[in-house]
């Protein structure tokens, strides 16, 4: 196995005893990880209560460059599939395939093999998903650019799946590199827009953020809206932070830039920050959700020191939550309900460690701590939820730059209180376990308040638990 080792912007680090064996170079081409000779160091690390297991449930056998993901469903069986987006870069060994692909889901298993491989190769660093056209059938929205500043393409869905040529090619007014996406209504009438982040290639790095508007059937080939600032984007997202109705976007910017949120004024976006985080650190990813349950949507950002949350206050942001992971450089970041609890927890994965992190919600709070930490033996590079087995629990699907390239965790039901015998069911059988240790003072299954002893309170707390069932 090839372990990653260190990461740095633009250069390879070394560790003295191992002998290197190659390198991986991210899907913006902005970060290099040496790759060195050594045991296959996988490992899980999870607090009580985390979601998912130690190992994948299912994994591809294909070695390719995962630089987008999601979880949809493509071809309107009713069952999620896996689209994959693939990336092109100066990587060591080399990849000698960049084709974007999609797992199909039949009746809850993934194919073990693609069957939907793109016509054409495109570096593809962002996958999107939704139904441009309306058309009543999901398309394919892919973030494509790299050094040939490939134009992002649409890839549209139909009655029998999805097309493997893109029936739709963006024409930019300036070549760039598109590095990541997002669709939402952006003018409020009913279809979907598009906005995508962007940057350029040295000597020319910098490039604005575009506006693609949705005009009923479809995108616009040329964006009619720009940002005023030029500079390197790499991370989207789209929520109403000061509750005026409309959904604003937060964009996370590279070193010497400051992530921030553009405000959408009544469907129009403007063209400047309505705020930032007066930081010009090295940001990537970021997310909005409404973690505290306050009624306004907090702004996760992939910060490099430490990754963040923004806590929102009635439009107000101030800094509510900092991670304490070991190692800080996020590749995406995601706030979604992970384990199905009714709140929001907070989802990273990293590129150059190959670690992806799951941060908890208890309470409004979320641990600071990852509460579950997948480390793979390679470098990491995207993230997606959803459900893929059909058993109503979100499941993870992570990808990565190497000989596994996609790793697909399920999601695991919550522990069931009244569950005393784990069969999974609270029946006659556990209700009787729970009689005979209040009978007898077993303390470590009757006690349910933890006062020390079997009482009346413990009773009726088993009763309630036993009548909600599993």
């Amino acid at each position: 196995m090839r372990r990653r080792m260190g990461i740095g912007v633009l250069c390879i680090a070394s560790s003295a005893g191992l002998a290197q064996v190659g390198f991986e170079v991210s899907e913006d081409g902005l970060l290099r990880a040496s790759l060195l000779r050594a045991g296959d160091t996988s490992a899980t690390r999870a607090a009580a209560g985390a979601p998912f297991g130690s190992e994948p449930d299912w994994q591809n056998d294909i070695r390719r460059q995962v630089g987008g993901l999601k979880i949809a469903d493509m071809n309107g069986d009713g069952w999620n599939d896996l689209v994959v987006g693939i990336y092109q870069s100066n990587s060591y060994p080399p990849y000698p395939d960049y084709h974007d692909v999609i797992y199909f889901n039949t009746g809850g298993e993934l194919e073990a093999q693609p069957s939907w491989i793109a016509d054409d190769e495109t570096h593809t660093g962002d996958v999107l998903v939704g139904d441009i056209n309306g058309d009543g059938f999901n398309d394919y929205f892919a973030i494509s650019g790299g050094a040939a500043f490939r134009p992002v393409r649409i890839y549209f869905g139909n009655q029998t799946g999805i097309s493997t040529s893109a029936g739709w090619i963006a024409s930019p007014p300036r070549p760039g590199w598109a590095t990541s996406g997002v669709l939402f209504d952006i003018d409020g009438d009913g279809d979907l827009d598009a906005v995508t982040t962007n940057q350029g290639v040295s000597p020319d790095p910098y490039r604005p953020m575009h506006f693609f508007r949705n005009t009923g059937s479809g995108l616009e080939t040329s964006p009619s809206w720009v940002s005023a600032e030029e500079s390197i984007q790499n991370g989207l997202s789209a929520g109403d932070f000061d509750g005026d109705g409309d959904l604003d976007i937060g964009v996370a910017k590279w070193v010497n830039f400051e992530s921030g949120i553009y405000r959408n004024n009544a469907g129009t976006l403007e063209t400047t920050p309505i705020w930032t985080t007066g930081d010009d650190g090295t940001d990537k990813g970021s997310a909005f959700g409404d973690i505290d349950a306050n009624g306004w949507p907090d702004f996760g950002l992939g910060h490099d020191e430490p990754t963040r949350v923004y806590g929102n206050d009635g439009g107000n942001l101030a800094i509510a939550w900092e991670s304490d992971a070991p190692f800080y450089g996020p590749q995406e970041v995601h706030i979604v309900d992970v384990d199905d609890d009714g709140d929001l927890d907070f989802a990273e994965v990293h590129f150059s460690d190959g670690r992806a992190h799951i941060y908890l919600n208890e309470g409004g709070h979320l641990s600071v701590q990852p509460s579950w930490t997948y480390d793979a033996p390679t470098v990491a590079s995207a993230m997606a939820f959803g459900d893929i087995n059909g058993d109503g629990i979100t499941d993870l699907a992570i990808g990565y730059s190497g000989d596994v390239s996609v790793r697909v965790f399920y999601g695991r039901p919550p522990a069931c209180a009244a569950d005393l015998d784990g069969d999974g069911d609270a029946d006659a059988d556990d209700f009787f376990l729970y009689l005979d240790a209040f009978a007898t003072g077993n303390t470590g299954v009757c006690d349910l308040d933890a006062d020390g002893d079997c009482d009346a309170d413990d009773f009726f707390g088993y009763l309630d638990q036993f009548s909600q069932g599993c």
